[in-house]
């Protein structure tokens, strides 16, 4: 695709994000999917385009449908594709429901029955959304035809970070509390930023970043204590070494490099592929890395 048809997608996508809202909404648009009752909740779910299989789109932590502005346009022109809020996240709503990855499963498998997307899937996860992207194949592997995971959170790096001397942030109100609301506009073109910095300063956005990442540890473990599925996938790497700013002694991203290979391996998968230039948000620094990815994995399952 060239460059001029790229942009033609984006600016349309950016008008249906961008539609004027009612004063009940408490941000500048309204949600471009559906509001669907799910867990006793309102989920938020964006489905475009046709055809098989369907590309289901998980973000990370504190992201929502903006995180994937430039990706879903572009493979929703081969594909079904649906984006999603998980609850608080977005145009969700709150949910009582556990952060558990058993529980965001089941969420996910829910609001798909839901808005009548009956799959085959190809899930693409990014982050911690890639962690649960797995788990979602390990519940559901009927369903799942395939994963592309995007710097995925790994099953083991609560043990393996600080085995390799490096510490991670164990207090998610400090976390929060550090990053500015600005830091959720980075890499979305200029017509989002303000929204995605409304989305990400909602009360109940933030109160769920906390919630999700008290949860990290023992998702992690719920992964782990099942099998990993050999399920057709490809994984990517950020490329730009931007944890060298933490540790410029290379001992974050030597150890992370490592982890992503061993999760491809036990994934059947190719060693993964090192996004060059981008950084941890894979989606937002290198879409077209991410397109070709699912384009790739679903020529080899034949789709």
């Amino acid at each position: 695709m060239n460059a001029q048809a790229v942009v033609r997608l984006v600016m349309c996508w950016l008008t249906l994000l961008a539609w004027p809202a009612s004063a009940e909404d408490g941000v500048s648009a309204q949600a471009p999917g559906r509001l669907l009752p799910v867990a006793g909740s309102m989920l938020h779910i964006l489905c475009t385009g046709a055809g098989a299989p369907t590309v289901v789109l998980q973000a990370g932590l504190g992201g929502n449908v903006l995180d994937w502005t430039y990706v879903q346009p572009i493979l929703a022109q081969r594909f079904r594709v649906c984006s999603f809020d998980r609850p608080g996240a977005g145009w969700s709503e709150r949910t009582d429901q556990p952060r558990s990855a058993d529980a965001m499963a089941e969420e996910l498998h829910l609001l798909l029955a839901a808005a009548g997307e009956p799959g085959p899937f190809l899930m693409v996860g990014h982050s911690l959304g890639g962690l649960l992207s797995l788990h979602y194949a390990q519940r559901y592997p009927d369903e799942v035809v395939g994963l592309v995971l995007l710097d995925a959170m790994h099953p083991d790096q609560f043990t393996r970070f600080p085995e390799a001397g490096v510490a991670l942030p164990d207090d998610p109100h400090l976390v929060l509390g550090r990053t500015p609301v600005a830091a959720a506009a980075y890499g979305m073109p200029a017509p989002l930023q303000r929204l995605a910095q409304e989305l990400a300063g909602q009360g109940k956005a933030r109160v769920f970043v906390v919630r999700e990442m008290l949860g990290f540890v023992s998702d992690a473990r719920e992964v782990r204590a099942l099998p990993i599925p050999h399920v057709a996938s490809r994984v990517l790497v950020h490329g730009n070494r931007e944890w060298d700013q933490a540790y410029p002694d290379g001992r974050m991203e030597e150890a992370w490099t490592k982890m992503q290979s061993e999760l491809a391996s036990e994934l059947g998968a190719p060693l993964p592929t090192v996004v060059q230039g981008s950084g941890h948000q894979i989606p937002l620094d290198a879409p077209q890395a991410v397109v070709d990815a699912v384009e790739a994995l679903a020529l080899a399952l034949g789709r």
